[in-house]
């Protein structure tokens, strides 16, 4: 399995965190080479949809923690004086990770590193959860977070924030009360401020602007504002028309809600009919609103984006710059880390905040259709999976302007189907302003380093292989070629 060597960055910033290792394209081990991230998360529907989807992908990470947390829009209530609010109950973590356990066996078969269902129960913890932005109990949830924080494994340690992030807070406070004062304290804030990452979808509560930011000023945040809405609720207004087959209800019956076992049974679409207990205001569900939608239409995975930051297995090398973009967006550098930016709308050419995510919406549709079928399906051959790109010349070059360069792509799939290729310059995340003359033949590309292009500038190249499966799979590896 290969080792990258190179770290997360925000160049403008000089901010470094270790790399979260790249991973190949089939089946693999867990472990220390794949990325190591706590899961917060408050119920919402979107929340339960976008956890089915990760039980998919579990295969892919080093889960240590699945919290339940609250934020505005869910809460508990304390019994005394304050109300619950639109809440959920916590047993559906437990139900859904219950009907994993039936396609476990199914998905094992065509990936390694599937985590057991009991390693996953063991890994949810209720956290803070009474109240919005209620941070002052140390809950079981907080001193599962805080004890990962301070174990010797080394970073990156991504927090996603699916809803608020309060009993984050209430970890790192009880870290800083217990340590603040200490001759150790300033090297232990460092080091935990280098393992931290925090990817934070909205601001769902006040903690992180009133506790995290002001005490963890060096904590690092990918913040996801905007880009998410394209993946949730309002799709439809986000979306370009091309890519929004896949969200809509016939996609939707046939790979998802059709026939394709417990765990699936419960993801949840537009009018479909099925309330969530405790969230009387959501009526989303309801078949007679929302008329805009067709029944079973794609609802909301806006919390998704947070673990597809990590999906390295597609070779898009996401993580290891948030500026490079992939299946959870693409940031730019602010005060505080990075926040969400735009690429241009290749339908539109507009500035586009939405597009560095919808840009992928079908591929990582059909991606998750494959797994769907994966686990309703007990032998490899009768599944698809996805094809196999390299590049001869590597994925990190450096040329003088004026250059020339054939870079030599091969594709392959594990399932025997024909592969197609498509070679394309991925312009909004490369540093270089302008646009090359790429001169493909099959998987070959040749190009020039244009004369212009100055010192330190890249350019970001995208190989993409396509199988002729169903549904059809990619695989892609990113090439960054570095002006000398």
């Amino acid at each position: 399995m290969r080792r990258s060597g190179r770290r997360l960055a925000a160049a403008a910033l000089a901010l470094t965190l270790p790399l979260a290792f790249s991973a190949p394209a089939q089946a693999h081990d867990r472990g220390a080479d794949q990325p190591r991230i706590i899961v917060t998360q408050d119920g919402e529907v979107d929340d339960m949809d976008s956890f089915i989807r990760f039980l998919y992908y579990a295969n892919e990470f080093d889960i240590a923690g699945i919290v339940y947390s609250s934020s505005r829009y869910h809460w508990a209530g304390n019994g005394a004086d304050v109300a619950p609010y639109r809440w959920t109950g916590t047993a559906w973590v437990n139900e859904y990770i219950d009907r994993y356990a039936k396609l476990y066996p199914n998905l094992r078969k065509h990936a390694a590193g599937y985590p057991t269902p009991a390693e996953l129960r063991s890994l949810y913890k209720i956290g803070n959860v009474s109240n919005v932005s209620e941070m002052t109990q140390v809950t079981e949830g907080s001193e599962w977070i805080k004890k990962t924080i301070l174990d010797g494994k080394p970073g990156p340690l991504y927090v996603q924030a699916w809803g608020g992030l309060n009993t984050t807070a209430r970890a790192l406070k009880s870290i800083q009360d217990q340590y603040s004062g200490t001759r150790n304290w300033p090297a232990l804030q460092r080091k935990i401020s280098q393992k931290v990452v925090i990817y934070n979808i909205l601001n769902q509560d006040a903690t992180l602007a009133d506790y995290i930011k002001p005490n963890w000023p060096d904590i690092k945040i990918i913040d996801n504002q905007s880009q998410f809405w394209s993946f949730a609720y309002l799709w439809t207004r986000q979306v370009p028309a091309a890519y929004q087959p896949t969200l809509k209800a016939p996609y939707m019956e046939t790979n998802f809600l059709n026939g394709h076992g417990a765990l699936l049974e419960r993801y949840r679409t537009y009018r479909d009919g099925k309330p969530t207990p405790g969230d009387d205001e959501n009526n989303r569900w309801r078949p007679d609103q929302n008329l805009t939608y067709d029944v079973h239409d794609f609802i909301s995975e806006g919390d998704s984006p947070a673990y597809m930051y990590l999906f390295d297995f597609n070779g898009l090398r996401s993580s290891e710059n948030p500026t490079y973009g992939g299946w959870g967006g693409r940031f730019a550098p602010n005060a505080s880390g990075w926040i969400d930016t735009t690429d241009v709308n290749t339908f539109t050419g507009a500035a586009d905040r939405a597009f560095p995510q919808t840009r992928w919406v079908a591929d990582l549709q059909n991606d998750f259709a494959a797994r769907a079928d994966w686990g309703v399906t007990p032998r490899y051959r009768d599944a698809n999976h996805n094809p196999r790109a390299t590049v001869r010349e590597g994925l990190d070059l450096s040329l003088k302007p004026g250059r020339s360069v054939t870079l030599h792509g091969r594709g392959s799939d594990p399932d025997g189907d024909a592969v197609s290729y498509r070679w394309w310059q991925y312009t909004d995340a490369g540093t270089y302003g302008g646009t090359l003359g790429l001169s493909t033949a099959g998987p070959n590309v040749s190009l020039t380093v244009p004369a212009d292009a100055t010192a330190g500038q890249t350019i970001h190249l995208i190989f993409e292989v396509t199988d002729g499966g169903t549904p059809a799979l990619k695989h892609y590896q990113r090439v960054i070629l570095t002006v000398r």
